[in-house]
């Protein structure tokens, strides 16, 4: 049986693939700058991965910290930044509801499409999992630091039709800690169709990919919910 480690390491290098083929419209930087300034800002970017995000604010603000479980992901991150040539980053590995940081250290965090992996009402502690997490970032923001996070509406459907196990962490959001919520569209785009196919397959399940092999078209819909407050 693979670690998990070992099940990253596989995984890195075509997810990060994956997702930069995703937002063909770029409305995620977009939502980003929509909600707040990035110029002199600290930024905590929570399940940051391969660097999605991370490469995406770090030419703008004046220092960012990649925070992810999984080590071969921040790795992959690490190169990204490097090849950019920005010196203003660090990469640790941490899990979200314990952060090694210090305590109102920064202005602005993001989490991109991972507090889910804990907060998943298939977890039957995402509701303490959803406190720890918020009891952190409430710690670790600077007074009036904002927090904006992103999940998944859906991948493959031409309206938002999130997956039903998420719905309950989605609503509390909302209704408990009081972040605002709008809708993006994110298609993706790749390259071929055979390029779609294979990772929308291995990513999002069968049904997907053969949708994508139906249709024959290398764009795929997707959409993203986007939540976010001052704390």
């Amino acid at each position: 049986m693979l670690r998990n480690e070992d099940v990253y390491h596989h995984i890195s290098a075509p997810y990060d693939v994956l997702v930069s083929k995703e937002d063909r419209f770029n409305n995620i930087p977009r939502a980003i700058t929509d909600i707040t300034t990035l110029e002199g800002k600290n930024v905590l970017d929570i399940g940051a991965g391969t660097g999605r995000l991370t490469r995406m604010i770090a030419p703008h603000v004046s220092s960012i910290q990649a925070v992810d479980f999984a080590a071969d992901m921040l790795k992959l991150n690490a190169v990204k930044l490097v090849e950019l040539g920005l010196d203003n980053w660090k990469t640790t590995v941490a899990d979200l509801r314990e952060l090694p940081v210090k305590d109102q250290e920064f202005d602005l965090i993001v989490a991109g499409w991972s507090i889910c992996y804990v907060a998943s009402s298939n977890s039957p502690d995402w509701k303490e999992n959803l406190k720890l997490f918020f009891s952190e970032v409430r710690r670790v923001l600077k007074p009036g630091g904002k927090i904006i996070i992103f999940e998944t509406m859906g991948t493959g459907v031409e309206k938002p039709n999130p997956p039903h196990f998420l719905l309950p962490y989605f609503e509390s959001l909302e209704r408990d800690f009081g972040l605002q919520k709008k809708v993006i569209q994110t298609d993706f785009h790749f390259d071929t169709v055979e390029q779609a196919e294979t990772l929308c397959r291995d990513f999002f399940g069968d049904e997907v990919g053969d949708d994508i092999n139906r249709k024959e078209s290398p764009i795929v819909p997707s959409w993203t919910g986007v939540w976010w407050s001052r704390l």
